[in-house]
């Protein structure tokens, strides 16, 4: 189809649409475009004449205040339905088009005005579709499709109906998809994605989604950009960890609303952070933590997804914390809290499993407070009958391990009734203090068995008297050893006093005399060692004698006596030393004289002889020594120092 067969639609009496819709326009359209009806009905007059012309002449005289309302139709004129019709065209709205359509169409096909008034319906038509695709661009496409539809069928643009329809929703269905695509990039948090897709909506042939859903659009982008930074803070939160951060999480999280694109992420984190938080209570939960669990329930917001998870928490906190207490009336309050926790909340199992723990142990404290009623009196059999009674809290019932303990007092105390007059006894045996009467207790306190309450009390004193017989036993035997000791015979007095046998009450004193005599017979021994050496009188012999003599403990016999024989030695050592100076060898004179010790009184001579023969190998005197600078001497005078030391 050429350029010149596509129609061009005028969107109003006024204006030329562009030439897209296929419409084929009459060869008269042009002209009509420039006439109005008033036009139209002089030339009607002029080509018509008769009837057609008379009615057209009473178009210019109709009143402004025409009562076609009320004509009667059926037998109304030509004349007067063209007027009215032209009359309700000129409102310019779909219903009065479609009447002035109507009112035309209704007159016969071959009636003469027919063809006069033909081109009008055609144009009114036009109109109709015109004002449909106003519709449109505004962004109400259904209102557009049922405005073109009431088009009438045997008018020319009725061809067009189908076909623009299937534009529309096409358009629209672009647009949807579009939209549909940008808010799933958006939920995605793809921004270049979203603005790509909204540049797409300004390139459809429709202003309501090239304006209005354009800008929704942006909007859409702008709001979910903040609200994506506001997402990146909580998870920056929930990423730290904690108790306080997964709470600080759920709080920031929540400020994203549902309108927002974040908003399904936004849940997710804070499903997360509560999973978190879930977690941790159980924790604490499991571990029976209830101070900390009440701590939690205190550091949660008020409102949150976590409600009733929270109050089941808060209740089972008091119930733990009053039931730990152990008293009745705290216990009772225990059972109060946890029957708050319904049947169909996920802490009603323990709650019902720590309700009958409760229960068993309120039971369990009424016979323990009898048995301690009971065990007042403190006799042998008051004492039984509370046993008995404690002994009726089973293993594994709370109370079970206290009520154990008070038993086992109870019967340490009957244990105590039944062996104190044994223990007595046998201290009373043992106040001789002679071996048989000693051995005598022992015998009375060994009636006195294991596990029996004065058992340790008992062994305590039997360790007593076998260390006094030990040492009735053993003491003759140290003594006869430090006699011998005394006398200075420590081989002997080391061979008596290892009599005492390992684990006897004296042997640990026999053991520190022997190791103090064995130190003397040492001493003695090196000293005599020493003294041999030195007899020889060689240069070396006297210098290995000084050094055992040295090392001889002062704290030893010989150790007193080891002084004179090193000055003894050290003169013999530096008489040598002159001799080889004399001689002239220097060198070895120094060496001999270097090992006489400082302890000796041949040192002072030793070191000044040292002096004489170092010079004499080294003539060359020492560089004098410079004077400190004025300013490197103390300030505090040499008498001021002198009454400081």
């Amino acid at each position: 189809m050429g350029t010149q067969d596509k129609l061009v639609i005028r969107s109003s009496p006024d204006e030329i649409k562009d030439k897209t819709k296929g419409v084929i326009v009459p060869l008269w359209k042009n002209l009509r475009t420039r006439l109005t009806w008033q036009h139209w009905a002089i030339l009607s007059l002029l080509l018509l004449g008769g009837v057609g012309g008379t009615a057209t002449l009473l178009l210019f005289n109709w009143s402004k205040s025409s009562n076609c309302p009320a004509v009667f139709w059926p037998l109304a004129s030509a004349s007067t339905r063209f007027y009215c019709a032209q009359l309700e065209a000129n409102t310019r709205t779909v219903d009065g088009l479609l009447k002035a359509i109507n009112l035309v169409t209704a007159l016969p096909p071959d009636h003469p005005l027919r063809a006069e008034m033909n081109p009008l319906v055609e144009q009114w038509a036009e109109d109709i579709f015109n004002l449909a695709e106003k519709d449109f661009q505004a962004g109400n496409i259904e209102k557009a499709i049922a405005t073109v539809k009431k088009i009438p069928q045997d008018v020319s643009v009725a061809k067009l109906v189908d076909e623009q329809i299937q534009k529309w929703r096409d358009t629209w269905k672009k647009g949807e998809e579009i939209f549909v695509q940008l808010e799933e990039h958006l939920r995605q948090s793809h921004w270049n994605h979203s603005f790509r897709l909204a540049v797409d909506l300004l390139n459809l042939d429709n202003q309501y989604w090239a304006t209005t859903k354009y800008n929704e659009a942006i909007a859409k982008i702008n709001l979910a950009q903040v609200e994506s930074a506001k997402l990146d803070k909580a998870y920056a939160i929930f990423n730290t960890g904690g108790i306080s951060n997964w709470i600080q999480t759920i709080i920031e999280a929540n400020k994203i609303g549902s309108e927002s694109y974040a908003y399904q992420e936004a849940q997710r984190l804070v499903k997360d952070a509560e999973e978190k938080i879930r977690n941790y209570a159980q924790g604490l939960i499991d571990n029976k933590n209830w101070p900390d669990l009440k701590n939690l329930v205190a550091l949660m917001p008020e409102k949150t997804s976590m409600t009733a998870d929270v109050g089941d928490w808060s209740s089972l906190a008091d119930a733990g914390i009053d039931g730990t207490t152990g008293t009745t009336d705290s216990i009772k309050a225990a059972i109060l809290s946890a029957q708050q926790i319904a049947p169909e909340r996920p802490l009603y199992t323990l709650a019902q499993d720590l309700i009958g723990r409760w229960n068993l142990e309120l039971k369990d404290l009424e016979k323990l407070e009898i048995a301690q009623k009971l065990a007042i009196g403190g006799a042998i059999k008051d004492l039984q009958a509370a046993i008995k009674k404690a002994q009726e809290i089973l293993s594994g019932h709370p109370r079970y391990n206290e009520a154990q303990g008070e038993i086992n007092r109870w019967v340490a105390q009957i244990q105590v009734i039944e062996d104190k007059p044994f223990l007595d006894q046998a201290r009373e045996s043992a106040l001789p203090g002679d071996i048989d009467s000693l051995k005598s207790a022992i015998n009375t306190a060994n009636k006195i068995g294991p596990n029996r309450a004065l058992y340790s009390e008992a062994q305590r004193d039997v360790g007593n008297w076998w260390g006094q017989i030990q040492r009735i036993e053993d003491q003759p035997i140290l003594d006869q050893a430090q006699a011998l000791a005394n006398v200075k015979d420590y081989s002997t007095a080391i061979e008596t006093a290892r009599r005492i046998g390992s684990g006897r009450t004296l042997y640990y004193e026999a053991r520190n005399n022997v190791r103090q005599w064995r130190r003397q017979l040492n001493a003695q021994q090196d000293l005599q060692q020493a003294g041999q050496l030195a007899q020889s009188k060689l240069p070396d012999n006297l210098i290995r004698a000084i050094g055992i003599a040295r090392n001889i403990p002062r704290a030893t016999d010989a150790g007193m006596e080891k002084g004179e024989a090193i000055d003894r030695w050290s003169f013999q050592l530096l008489a040598l030393a002159t001799d080889q100076g004399n001689n002239g060898n220097y060198t070895e004179a120094i060496r001999l004289a270097e090992n006489i010790p400082s302890e000796s009184s041949a040192y002072s001579s030793a070191r000044s002889q040292i002096e004489i023969w170092r010079r004499i190998l080294d003539p060359t005197p020492p560089a004098p020594v410079p004077e400190a600078p004025p300013e490197s001497l103390p300030e505090t005078p040499p008498a001021a120092a002198n009454e400081g030391i």
